[in-house]
């Protein structure tokens, strides 16, 4: 069989394969309706009435919110009939969009162990922003994580949040404030969810994500997961909310169940403490968040940063060097005992009526 497939206007390059999940694949293609040809994402899904309905809504979500730099550009949207000439996209439908040249955030991750708060800032800083746009707009990801954030060869400090397909939209009230619609639906990938989606007495949305993108930012500095789950069958949870309610905030927490003192300057400690609070009317809001002080605050000491003209990742020597004079180099990463590595996550949805 060829390699390339055309699909409407995009030649789809089958033998390229960028990603792979529960929804399908995605793959390297082009769009040759422009001159010269423009490098795509290809996501194929197989058809049938419920994928249909979902990647409808997921369209109508990128379409929305798709015009933020930190939001991948949506390009096109097509069905396939049964009877295509290549069995191999018979019965399918495709969502071509922008290309993020970089890679996910998940492998930037893995390759270093950790990074330093120098180099996570601009990641948090545009991620942030444009989960901000989200909000603004009615729109709430509800499945943020390493994984659905893609970098961009080209600049890397530039961040593309990608996969809407859990997506939902909160309707606004008159003076434009989003209403306090409750969802019951359990959704998310397992170490990201808030406890709130797992208690199943109704959450509203715009504080899953907050509490989705703390998580995030914590493994990106920490180098592991600071929950397996968020319900009390974790002990590392039980421990968490145990030491929240009488004071302890969520990072001392956290690296005191390793016995280790948390290593986090006072305002990334700050913020991430009211990012993962339990309670989610104690949360931080997004627009809070993106105006947090940290954004201005200099770089901590250690590990994997970007150099002083920002122009360029530089990968520092796992406790190499002389020490002398060069404040980036950090220690060899180490994982704490028992502490949750991170790992892929695949999301889900249990569909719950209200109780």
């Amino acid at each position: 069989m060829p390699a390339v497939v055309r699909i409407s206007h995009f030649d789809v390059n089958m033998s390229r394969v960028l990603g792979e999940g529960g929804f399908g694949k995605v793959y390297r293609a082009k769009d040759i309706s422009e001159d010269p040809p423009t490098e795509v994402a290809a996501k194929q899904m197989r058809l049938n009435e419920e994928s249909r309905a979902v990647l409808e809504r997921e369209v109508s979500f990128m379409r929305d919110v798709g015009d933020h730099p930190a939001i991948i550009g949506f390009r096109d949207y097509v069905q396939i009939k049964k009877e295509h000439e290549d069995a191999r996209v018979h019965n399918s439908a495709w969502i071509f969009m922008e290309m993020a040249t970089g890679g996910e955030l998940f492998d930037r991750l893995i390759d270093s162990g950790n990074l330093t708060e120098r180099a996570v800032r601009p990641y948090f800083k545009n991620l942030a922003a444009g989960l901000l746009h989200c909000h603004t707009l009615g729109v709430v990801h509800r499945d943020i994580k390493l994984e659905n954030v893609m970098l961009c060869a080209e600049d890397p400090h530039a961040v593309k949040i990608v996969d809407f397909g859990l997506a939902v939209k909160v309707p606004k009230e008159a003076d434009g404030s989003l209403e306090g619609t409750l969802f019951y639906d359990r959704v998310g990938s397992k170490s990201y969810r808030s406890p709130e989606i797992l208690s199943g007495k109704g959450y509203l949305g715009p504080p899953v994500d907050v509490w989705a993108l703390g998580i995030t930012i914590f493994s990106l500095v920490s180098g592991f997961f600071p929950l397996d789950e968020a319900r009390a069958s974790d002990w590392r949870f039980a421990r968490l909310a145990q030491d929240q309610s009488r004071g302890v905030g969520p990072c001392d927490s956290i690296y005191s169940m390793y016995k280790r003192a948390c290593p986090f300057t006072p305002e990334l400690k700050e913020l991430l403490d009211a990012m993962l609070c339990i309670k989610p009317e104690n949360r931080l809001p997004m627009a809070q968040v993106s105006a947090h002080r940290w954004m201005a605050t200099k770089e901590a000491e250690g590990g994997r940063t970007y150099d002083d003209d920002g122009d360029e990742v530089m990968y520092r020597s796992a406790g190499g060097g002389d020490g002398e004079g060069d404040g980036d180099v950090g220690a060899a990463f180490e994982l704490p005992e028992f502490a949750m590595p991170i790992s892929r996550q695949r999301a889900r949805l249990v569909s719950e009526a209200p109780a």
